[in-house]
């Protein structure tokens, strides 16, 4: 390995060839991608090479690309436990002898479901 790319720190320790393995394995896959972003980049803007600010660029994109999913996924998830909040407790409410208990879990499932979908908006 190039001295350039890592610390004095990492150099001194040795990697198992699983490890190392893997470690290849997942740069080959992000340098691919990341190699596919940027010509898509500068076909974009109509350069004839790729150059440092689609790479660049390219980068910006795949970091995004990771968090947004788990926004979705925590919207998703939000979203669906307020659906399960409000059809539950609504139900509950409007039932000839609501019971507390039942009505205290769907609050609690609610307040997940909030909690869900504003963290993936603030992040």
């Amino acid at each position: 390995m190039s001295p350039e790319l890592f610390p004095d720190e990492a150099e001194q320790l040795e990697f198992h060839e699983n490890a190392r393995a893997l470690a290849v394995q997942k740069i080959r896959r992000y340098g691919e991608r990341l190699i596919r972003e940027s010509t898509s980049a500068a076909k974009a803007r109509q350069h004839p090479i790729v150059q440092k600010k689609d790479v660049q660029y390219a980068v910006q994109r795949l970091r995004a690309t990771g968090r947004n999913r788990k926004d979705v996924l925590f919207q998703f998830l939000g979203a669906g436990l307020l659906g399960v909040f409000l059809q539950g407790f609504t139900t509950e409410m409007l039932s000839p002898e609501p019971n507390t208990w039942t009505a205290v879990v769907y609050v609690v499932i609610g307040f997940a479901g909030i909690f869900g979908v504003f963290w993936s908006l603030i992040r």
